[in-house]
């Protein structure tokens, strides 16, 4: 690319990465309801990127402390420390409409995609709200697209974003039947962890070895809502199934609550994986093909290494030293790093 070609591709950057700021502020800036969302893309973006954003722009203006947050699952619990006002989606789509109008791409930059317009309709209804002004998640895909593209670097991120831990309540739930001390794991299979045999061994040697010292709750679910595919197992002495889609609209609060409650998090890396160090617990997780953005984990690894540090360990399934030495730390019964909550 000649050095004028390189020169318009930034210039365009910067128009596009201008213009959805200027939207978003135009919005908080306003002294009336925000609505933010809706989100339907992927947890790890949300948690990584969406919400931290959001906390950056609600010190913009009047309009972020009367943010209402349009999300799925339960999610509402990550928004705590902006507004207690939400809408869930499953609230208002059943789960199988919610998954056929999702399917496919998962980044929003479209904000007049129907899906997500009769969403915002839908949740103004149900608030008794007219017209007013929201903060779509177009706005930060925008916003960040030339760190995604390889054209800006993790400062652009860091430029508008607060991270912070997550707020959580004095009490999580947990099931009568899990012990008040335990590991929780999160397996599924994605692009960074294909479903193949010699990933499905590792899932079951290292549930194995880990719930021989300490309970594991494994999360598994009964309602799919994208592309990832669960790791299934049966309950045995030290492993416990949670089952966390029997409410879908509380899916991913009840997960929530259970990696708030535990000792540690072990599992795929990805969103949940983020999600851990974002309560307060240490998360180790795996991928076994380099089939993701590096840039998410550099990023994490940033951010996390301020919030919890040395509580965020994502490594190479087929590292079997580094592998072995992160196990044996992981069933250690020392105690729990404290985070501010």
């Amino acid at each position: 690319m000649s050095d004028a070609s390189s020169l318009d591709v930034h210039e365009q950057d910067e128009r596009v990465r201008q213009k959805a700021l200027a939207r978003a502020l135009d919005a908080v800036r306003s002294e009336g309801d925000v609505i933010v969302g809706p989100w339907t893309g992927e947890v790890g973006f949300e948690l990584l990127y969406w919400i931290p954003f959001l906390t950056w722009l609600s010190n913009q203006g009047p309009g972020g402390r009367r943010m209402i947050v349009l999300s799925r699952g339960g999610a509402a619990t990550w928004y705590r420390h902006l507004t207690s006002r939400s809408v869930d989606i499953l609230d208002l789509v059943t789960p199988d409409q919610f998954r056929e109008h999702t399917a496919g791409k998962k980044k929003q930059y479209d904000r007049q995609r129907d899906f997500d317009l009769d969403l915002i309709r839908a949740a103004r209804q149900t608030l008794g709200l007219g017209e007013g002004p929201v903060v779509h998640p177009s706005a930060m895909f925008r916003l960040f697209a030339a760190l995604w593209r390889g054209r800006a670097t993790l400062d652009l991120v860091e430029s508008f974003a607060m991270f912070r831990t997550l707020t959580m309540p004095a009490t999580v739930e947990r099931p009568a039947t899990l012990p008040a001390d335990y590991v929780v794991a999160k397996f599924y299979f994605s692009k960074a962890f294909p479903d193949t045999s010699a990933n499905r061994v590792f899932i079951a040697d290292t549930l194995r070895r880990i719930s021989r010292d300490v309970p594991v709750a494994l999360l598994s679910t009964s309602v799919q809502l994208d592309e990832h595919i669960d790791y299934q197992a049966s309950a045995r002495s030290g492993l416990f199934i949670v089952d966390a889609h029997t409410v879908p609209q509380r899916n991913l609060e009840r997960q929530t609550h259970l990696i708030a409650g535990a000792r540690a998090f072990v599992g795929t890396y990805g969103g949940f994986s983020y999600l851990a160090p974002f309560v307060g617990v240490p998360s180790l997780s795996f991928f076994s093909r380099h089939g993701f953005e590096p840039h998410h984990l550099e990023l994490a690894g940033r951010v996390f290494d301020r919030l919890l540090p040395g509580g965020f360990r994502a490594l190479d399934r087929r590292d079997a030293s580094a592998v072995e030495s992160a196990v044996s730390e992981w069933t250690r019964p020392a105690e729990r790093t404290q985070v501010a909550r």
